[in-house]
């Protein structure tokens, strides 16, 4: 992975820490017992940061990105079985368009400086 394949609008950024496919929860349940999902997923970035500047260029990025309503992001793929491919075996990454980006969260300062920030995007359809 290289800091040109993490996307956000085209925009190239800070490459994560950490990134993770959150589970979905269900909505209801059938009546043979069987959960209902939504359609959408939801993809946390994760980042560890050392400075100061880093944690400007995340929230700077946010704050030019959030105002459009939804964003087209490059993440790795969700697996199915169509795409990357039929074995699951290959890694890549995916265009998802019709995103939404929760506000940059950061976790406990350490020495003044935030430690660990988060990036929820949510409304993702996989296909």
């Amino acid at each position: 992975m290289s800091v040109s394949d993490w996307r956000i609008q085209g925009r190239p950024i800070l490459e994560p820490t950490t990134g993770r496919w959150l589970p979905r929860g269900a909505v209801d349940v059938q009546g043979d017992n069987r959960p209902l999902y939504t359609p959408v997923r939801a993809f946390e970035l994760r980042w560890t940061i050392d400075t100061y500047e880093q944690w400007s260029l995340l929230v700077a990025t946010f704050n030019e990105l959030q105002s459009s309503g939804t964003a087209v992001v490059r993440i790795p793929a969700y697996p199915t079985l169509t795409f990357p491919s039929a074995t699951g075996s290959a890694y890549a990454f995916c265009e998802y368009s019709g995103c939404t980006l929760a506000e940059p969260t950061i976790g406990e300062f350490f020495e003044g400086y935030p430690t660990d920030v988060a990036l929820l995007i949510a409304n993702i359809v996989v296909a």
